[in-house]
Parts: C-alpha cells; sequence; structure tokens
C-alpha cells in the first residue's frame, strides 16, 4: 500500500471512529461511550486546547461522569440528543494522529423544543494499535452553551 493510501485509509477509519462515539452518545449506550476512552485521556480544556480537566485510562470514571450528567429519558433511555459532528481535520503521522472538529449539540424532548444546546470544538489524539485506530486523548471545548436544563443533571 503507498503512503497516500495508508493515509486515507487510516483517515477514514479515524471518522468512522468519531461517528461511532456520537452514535453511541445519541443512543445512551454510555458504558460503550467510557469503553472508547478506556485507555485515553478524556476532558475538557480552555478555548487554546489546553487541558482543564482529565481523566485518564479509567472507563469507570468516564462512564460515571457522563452518568452523573446527562439526563435521559424513555425506555431505553436516551438524552434525545444529536451530535453533529463537522468540519472535521485529521492528521496522520504514522501509528499517531490528530483531528479537530467542530461540535453541535441539538435536542428536543416531549416538553423541549428542538434546539441547539451546545456548540464547541473536539481536539482528538489516536494512536494505531495492532491496526486498530483509537483515542489517545479527546478534549471538548465548549465554545457557546444554550440552555442545558432539560439535557444537564448538574450545572457547569
Amino acid at each position: 500500500m503507498t503512503e497516500e493510501l495508508s493515509r486515507i485509509v487510516a483517515e477514514s477509519a479515524i471518522r468512522d471512529l468519531l461517528c461511532e462515539y456520537t452514535h453511541l452518545i445519541d443512543q445512551g449506550r454510555l458504558r460503550e461511550v467510557a469503553a472508547l476512552f478506556a485507555h485515553s485521556d478524556y476532558g475538557q480544556c480552555g478555548p487554546d486546547g489546553v487541558a482543564t480537566t482529565v481523566i485518564s485510562s479509567d472507563a469507570d470514571a468516564v462512564f460515571a461522569a457522563c452518568t452523573g450528567f446527562i439526563r435521559m429519558y424513555g425506555t431505553p433511555p436516551t438524552p434525545k440528543t444529536k451530535h453533529l459532528l463537522t468540519n472535521t481535520r485529521v492528521s496522520v503521522d504514522g501509528n499517531v494522529a490528530a483531528a479537530l472538529s467542530y461540535i453541535t449539540v441539538i435536542q428536543g424532548t416531549e416538553d423541549f423544543a428542538l434546539q441547539p444546546i451546545l456548540s464547541g470544538r473536539y481536539f482528538d489524539r489516536f494512536t494505531c494499535v495492532d491496526g486498530s485506530w483509537q483515542f489517545s486523548s479527546r478534549l471538548l471545548c465548549m465554545d457557546s452553551m444554550g440552555e442545558l436544563s432539560a439535557h444537564a443533571n448538574r450545572s457547569l
């Protein structure tokens, strides 16, 4: 495989991993979300991309953070959100990669009209282990917050 083709294959696998996160979280499959970060950092950062809070290599702590924050609805329980990932830029260098994406979260419930509730950026890093791309770090920078009362169990 040529170097260019290897890069394209890696970028595609990384984009699939990014989408897997959005699908899992919107489906309320928080255990599986947490498993994506079992061997990585997961946290928040300031506007400059520098971490402010981080959970390191602890899927149980990521699960606790998600369940402690995200309000769920119905059976099976879901957050009634759609995480829209856009403007993703991926940079691959051998077995490591980085991505910067915009994130917009919209939510609508029976009592909460469909609307954007959050926008920001994901600063992601990845490693390729045994041919499979994995998160090594995910930091969320929240640039704008809307009405989070239907989404959050606690204030930020």
